[in-house]
């Protein structure tokens, strides 16, 4: 059996095979790092923030400090730089409370959750610093015009 989508049917996020490839060629700067980038380092970038803010706004244990500063380190992975770790703020409250709802999913749903509720670009609208990492991420080169000649607005 073939995963070959044809050209009439849904592919993925509502387009057809040939839409989608077309919204791929498309993206450039911001929206192509988000898209490219493996969404557990997205999920990565998010968690550090959330992270710094528990240890620079709520009380805590010196244990619960030490856990959370080595979650932090393993974070550093991957494409995810030191440079972008440093360059992560803490989340505001309103992230705090995001993160907070998605922490309350069973841990196996959390990622799936995060990625279908478009949950990064969410933060980082509340985030901007998450913006700022996610540049310093080592992906290669990002087109800054798009491929297919096409500039269509991100979706």
């Amino acid at each position: 059996m073939s995963n070959t989508a044809t050209n009439n049917e849904i592919y993925a996020n509502g387009r057809t095979y040939p839409e989608h490839c077309a919204w791929l060629d498309s993206l450039v700067g911001d929206e192509y790092r988000i898209v490219h980038l493996p969404i557990g380092h997205l999920f990565n970038l998010v968690e550090i923030s959330y992270l710094k803010y528990i240890l620079l706004k709520l009380e805590t244990t010196a244990q619960q400090r030490l856990r959370a500063l080595d979650a932090i380190a393993i974070c550093d992975a991957g494409s995810v730089t030191q440079e972008a770790v440093a360059a992560i703020e803490p989340c505001c409250e309103s992230g705090r409370e995001i993160m907070r709802e998605l922490y309350s999913l069973p841990m196996g749903e959390q990622t799936w959750a995060f990625r279908d509720g478009d949950v990064f670009r969410i933060l980082s609208r509340l985030n901007p610093s998450l913006l700022t990492a996610l540049r310093l991420c080592d992906r290669g080169p990002v087109p800054e015009v798009p491929r297919n000649g096409v500039l269509e607005a991100a979706t």
